[in-house]
Protein backbone atom coordinates (compact mmCIF):
# COMPACT_ATOMS: atom_id res chain seq x y z
CA UNK A 1 0.00 0.00 0.00
CA UNK A 2 2.58 2.16 0.87
CA UNK A 3 4.02 1.54 -3.14
CA UNK A 4 0.65 2.70 -4.34
CA UNK A 5 0.50 5.97 -2.07
CA UNK A 6 3.73 6.91 -3.66
CA UNK A 7 2.81 6.36 -7.07
CA UNK A 8 0.23 8.49 -6.68
CA UNK A 9 2.24 11.41 -5.52
CA UNK A 10 4.86 10.86 -7.94
CA UNK A 11 2.33 11.45 -10.24
CA UNK A 12 0.63 14.21 -8.43
CA UNK A 13 3.68 15.71 -9.09
CA UNK A 14 4.31 14.93 -12.60
CA UNK A 15 0.84 16.64 -13.54
CA UNK A 16 1.83 19.79 -11.60
CA UNK A 17 5.35 20.18 -13.59
CA UNK A 18 3.12 19.57 -16.67
CA UNK A 19 0.64 22.11 -15.63
CA UNK A 20 3.60 24.85 -14.72
CA UNK A 21 5.33 23.86 -17.96
CA UNK A 22 1.79 24.61 -20.07
CA UNK A 23 1.62 28.31 -18.62
CA UNK A 24 2.09 30.65 -21.66
CA UNK A 25 4.73 33.51 -21.88
CA UNK A 26 4.60 36.75 -22.10
CA UNK A 27 6.25 37.09 -25.52
CA UNK A 28 3.70 34.85 -27.48
CA UNK A 29 0.38 36.62 -25.53
CA UNK A 30 2.31 40.11 -27.06
CA UNK A 31 2.85 38.56 -30.38
CA UNK A 32 -0.37 37.00 -30.83
CA UNK A 33 -2.69 39.61 -29.93
CA UNK A 34 -0.27 42.26 -32.56
CA UNK A 35 -1.11 39.49 -35.12
CA UNK A 36 -5.13 39.63 -34.13
CA UNK A 37 -4.69 43.59 -34.45
CA UNK A 38 -2.73 43.17 -36.95
CA UNK A 39 -5.30 40.95 -38.53
CA UNK A 40 -8.14 43.26 -37.47
CA UNK A 41 -7.03 46.06 -39.09
CA UNK A 42 -7.19 45.07 -42.83
CA UNK A 43 -10.57 46.11 -43.31
CA UNK A 44 -9.34 49.58 -42.05
CA UNK A 45 -7.45 49.75 -45.73
CA UNK A 46 -9.23 51.11 -48.43
CA UNK A 47 -8.81 49.52 -51.72
CA UNK A 48 -7.47 53.30 -52.94
CA UNK A 49 -4.97 53.01 -50.60
CA UNK A 50 -3.88 49.48 -52.16
CA UNK A 51 -4.28 46.94 -54.59
CA UNK A 52 -6.27 43.59 -53.60
CA UNK A 53 -2.91 41.50 -54.04
CA UNK A 54 -1.33 43.42 -51.73
CA UNK A 55 -4.28 42.35 -49.56
CA UNK A 56 -4.04 38.75 -50.09
CA UNK A 57 -0.24 38.76 -49.46
CA UNK A 58 -0.81 40.49 -45.84
CA UNK A 59 -3.46 37.90 -44.76
CA UNK A 60 -1.02 35.24 -46.33
CA UNK A 61 1.61 36.89 -44.40
CA UNK A 62 -0.23 37.30 -40.90
CA UNK A 63 -1.22 33.37 -41.25
CA UNK A 64 2.27 32.21 -41.56
CA UNK A 65 3.21 34.42 -38.60
CA UNK A 66 0.66 33.00 -36.49
CA UNK A 67 1.79 29.01 -37.72
CA UNK A 68 5.11 29.95 -36.55
CA UNK A 69 3.90 31.48 -33.41
CA UNK A 70 2.50 28.23 -32.70
CA UNK A 71 5.07 26.11 -33.34
CA UNK A 72 7.68 28.31 -31.81
CA UNK A 73 5.39 27.96 -28.75
CA UNK A 74 5.27 24.05 -28.98
CA UNK A 75 9.07 24.37 -28.78
CA UNK A 76 9.84 26.51 -25.86
CA UNK A 77 6.91 24.37 -24.01
CA UNK A 78 7.64 21.52 -24.64
CA UNK A 79 4.13 20.55 -25.70
CA UNK A 80 2.59 20.16 -28.56
CA UNK A 81 -1.30 21.90 -28.18
CA UNK A 82 -3.69 20.01 -30.66
CA UNK A 83 -5.72 22.19 -33.31
CA UNK A 84 -9.13 21.85 -31.18
CA UNK A 85 -8.22 20.90 -27.53
CA UNK A 86 -10.93 18.39 -27.25
CA UNK A 87 -8.62 16.44 -25.44
CA UNK A 88 -9.19 18.55 -22.11
CA UNK A 89 -12.76 18.55 -21.02
CA UNK A 90 -12.45 22.44 -19.51
CA UNK A 91 -10.94 23.36 -22.94
CA UNK A 92 -14.38 22.69 -24.81
CA UNK A 93 -16.57 25.53 -23.83
CA UNK A 94 -13.86 28.07 -24.41
CA UNK A 95 -14.07 27.05 -28.01
CA UNK A 96 -17.47 28.34 -28.11
CA UNK A 97 -16.55 31.51 -26.38
CA UNK A 98 -14.27 31.48 -29.42
CA UNK A 99 -16.03 31.08 -32.06
CA UNK A 100 -18.90 33.57 -30.74
CA UNK A 101 -16.10 36.51 -30.29
CA UNK A 102 -14.37 35.90 -33.38
CA UNK A 103 -18.14 36.24 -35.65
CA UNK A 104 -19.27 38.71 -34.02
CA UNK A 105 -16.22 40.87 -34.22
CA UNK A 106 -16.16 40.33 -37.86
CA UNK A 107 -19.63 41.77 -38.04
CA UNK A 108 -19.54 44.38 -35.70
CA UNK A 109 -16.27 45.57 -37.43
CA UNK A 110 -17.99 45.52 -40.49
CA UNK A 111 -21.00 46.81 -39.97
CA UNK A 112 -19.11 50.01 -37.83
CA UNK A 113 -17.25 50.42 -40.63
CA UNK A 114 -19.77 50.38 -43.46
CA UNK A 115 -21.60 53.23 -41.01
CA UNK A 116 -18.10 55.20 -41.15
CA UNK A 117 -17.83 55.36 -37.31
CA UNK A 118 -14.19 54.50 -37.58
CA UNK A 119 -13.72 55.65 -34.08
CA UNK A 120 -15.85 53.10 -32.80
CA UNK A 121 -14.27 50.43 -35.09
CA UNK A 122 -10.75 50.73 -33.64
CA UNK A 123 -12.42 50.50 -29.75
CA UNK A 124 -14.03 47.38 -30.68
CA UNK A 125 -10.57 46.28 -32.51
CA UNK A 126 -9.01 47.26 -29.54
CA UNK A 127 -11.96 45.47 -27.00
CA UNK A 128 -11.20 42.32 -29.37
CA UNK A 129 -8.05 42.10 -29.18
CA UNK A 130 -7.86 42.09 -25.24
CA UNK A 131 -10.76 39.77 -25.49
CA UNK A 132 -8.38 36.97 -27.28
CA UNK A 133 -5.56 37.20 -25.11
CA UNK A 134 -8.11 36.86 -22.24
CA UNK A 135 -9.54 33.67 -24.00
CA UNK A 136 -6.60 32.48 -24.16
CA UNK A 137 -4.97 33.12 -20.95
CA UNK A 138 -8.61 31.35 -19.87
CA UNK A 139 -8.30 28.07 -21.92
CA UNK A 140 -5.16 27.68 -20.72
CA UNK A 141 -5.96 27.86 -17.40
CA UNK A 142 -8.46 25.31 -18.24
CA UNK A 143 -6.67 22.86 -19.63
CA UNK A 144 -3.95 22.97 -16.95
CA UNK A 145 -6.28 22.86 -14.41
CA UNK A 146 -7.58 19.49 -16.13
CA UNK A 147 -4.01 18.00 -15.98
CA UNK A 148 -3.52 18.81 -12.51
CA UNK A 149 -6.73 16.61 -11.71
CA UNK A 150 -6.05 14.08 -14.17
CA UNK A 151 -9.37 14.80 -16.50
CA UNK A 152 -7.52 14.59 -19.91
CA UNK A 153 -9.37 12.16 -21.94
CA UNK A 154 -6.84 10.05 -24.11
CA UNK A 155 -7.33 9.69 -27.70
Amino acid sequence: MNDDARDLQRLEQQRTALAERLKLPGWYLAATAAVMAAVMALPFLRPQHISEGVTQGSWLLLILTQIGLSRLLVRTTGVKYRGRNMTYPSARPVMWVTLAVSLASVAGEHVLLGRGDTVLAIALVIVVVAAVVGIMLWQNSAIRHDIRKGRAVSR
